[in-house]
């Protein structure tokens, strides 16, 4: 876990060396995870992203 934002645990869920070494195209809207108290997971490309999605999640 990366931090705990507003009762979200938000994790990396993969690196870009991790990328490059085998070589395997990943989703970079994926590359964030956030997870909530009720099981409700949410993706985004960036910590910043994550957190805009759980501040505003009725634009989204």
């Amino acid at each position: 876990m990366i931090e705990n934002y507003k009762g979200w645990d938000i994790t990396l869920t993969w690196d870009d060396k991790h990328s490059y070494k085998r070589n395997i195209a990943f989703n970079q809207k994926e590359k964030w995870k956030g997870v909530n108290l009720n099981g409700k997971s949410i993706y985004g490309s960036s910590l910043k992203e994550i957190r805009h999605i759980i501040d505003y999640p009725r634009l989204h």
